[in-house]
């Protein structure tokens, strides 16, 4: 009894040993980053609890603690750093408790023929089979064997092609590319052609039709003809009220194009748009959509990120 009772006391010691060793037993705390979202919650003073954005530049402000930065810290560092600035104003020590809510610094775009498009956020990045799952799947009629992976390299663009059908018919899902933070995945209809230009080579289609994206543009094209190629308006479309917006040296000119009582009118001018154009077909019964996207215009004029917003005004339910 004796040496079977130092026996498992030898692997005890053992297993504790193994434990110990860096990197094993635990898992790898999560750095925070710009954008993420956080629940602070101040022990014995629930007063003080609130949900923070990180902001672009890697800071937060938390009254009375004032401006903070988070950015680099694991939610406990943050939490400490929090609370010994709270401690100065309460007169007390007082803990701080961090959780991340959204991680929005390790977010992916996904848009196309996927059942839910918009930013996703995970604390490790998924597989690019695991994030169409979580977009809720791909749509009857995706093409699977041509999705699009969108990277932003420097102030350039690569488009990555991955054949997600065969992967998953073969049984090699692990095979297809990573996936990194910013990246945008794109699942386009069969039949439609996937867009392989450039985003500058395109025109973004936003708002109340039923596939919006980026479509080819060539030297320009007929605004009814453009509509028609992302599949015509929704029900909620008020089509008295399209926005084309051109790009230009001094911002963005925007101008309103009555589709309906141009419709009616015999000898109507002909709309052309052109390639950087944007193309957004306002709601019927609100203006939230067109404010949020005027918020994202104001913030890049890059194509392929204004084409983003349109996740943003879906997610607002506008």
């Amino acid at each position: 009894m004796r040496f079977v009772s130092r026996l498992r006391l030898g692997w005890a010691a053992a297993l504790l040993c193994v434990l110990a060793l860096p990197g094993l037993g635990r898992a790898e705390e999560y750095v925070l980053g710009p954008e993420d979202v956080i629940q602070v919650s101040v022990w014995l003073h629930p007063e003080l609890d609130k949900s923070v954005s990180i902001g672009p530049d890697g800071t937060l402000t938390f009254a009375p603690a004032g401006e903070v930065k988070a950015a680099g810290l694991t939610p406990k560092q943050l939490g400490d750093r929090l609370g010994d600035r709270l401690s100065t104003y309460l007169r007390q020590t007082t803990t701080v408790t961090i959780t991340v809510t959204n991680y929005l610094s390790r977010s992916v775009y996904v848009v196309g023929a996927v059942q839910r498009p918009g930013r996703y956020g995970f604390q490790t990045l998924p597989t690019l089979v695991d994030l169409i799952s979580q977009a809720g799947g791909a749509q009857p009629g995706a093409d699977l064997s041509r999705v699009q992976i969108i990277r932003k390299e420097g102030e350039a663009r690569r488009v990555i092609t991955a054949d997600v059908s065969s992967a998953l018919r073969d049984g090699i899902g692990t095979d297809l590319p990573a996936l990194r933070a910013g990246d945008t995945v794109v699942l386009n209809s069969a039949g439609g052609g996937a867009y392989t230009g450039s985003p500058g080579d395109a025109i973004a289609v936003l708002g109340e039709v039923l596939k919006p994206g980026l479509y080819p543009a060539g030297s320009g094209i007929d605004l009814w003809m453009l509509l028609a190629q992302a599949g015509g308006f929704t029900p909620r479309a008020n089509i008295r009220l399209v926005r084309l917006v051109t790009p230009a040296a001094s911002g963005s000119q925007v101008r309103t194009v009555d589709l309906k009582s141009a419709s009616e009118r015999s000898g109507a001018p002909t709309v052309l748009v052109k390639p950087g154009d944007v193309v957004f077909v306002s709601p019927s019964a609100s203006s939230t959509g067109w404010l949020v996207f005027t918020q994202t215009l104001s913030i890049s004029r890059d194509i392929l990120n204004i084409a983003l917003a349109v996740d943003v005004i879906k997610r607002n339910g506008n």
